[in-house]
């Protein structure tokens, strides 16, 4: 696996992880550049591609975070 974190994410993306699968610490300049990374190979992925499984599902976790009623994922 590459070392360089922005490529990573680049890789993330075309091996259809979601965003979420950043494992490096909040706030911190690895997780800035993997997102970035991870951002960039969807903006230059083809229009039918760009529809990633995952970002939904991220969505609607996020959205749900606060409910004590929640889905759990397990």
């Amino acid at each position: 696996m590459s070392t360089d974190a922005t490529e990573q994410g680049r890789l993330a993306f075309r091996k259809n992880f979601p965003m979420s699968s950043c494992q490096y610490p909040v706030g911190s300049s690895l997780r800035a550049a993997w997102m970035n990374g991870w951002t960039e190979a969807r903006n230059a992925a083809p229009e039918s591609s760009a529809h990633h499984p995952g970002m939904m599902k991220d969505a609607r976790t996020a959205v749900n975070l606060d409910r004590v009623d929640a889905p759990h994922e397990s």
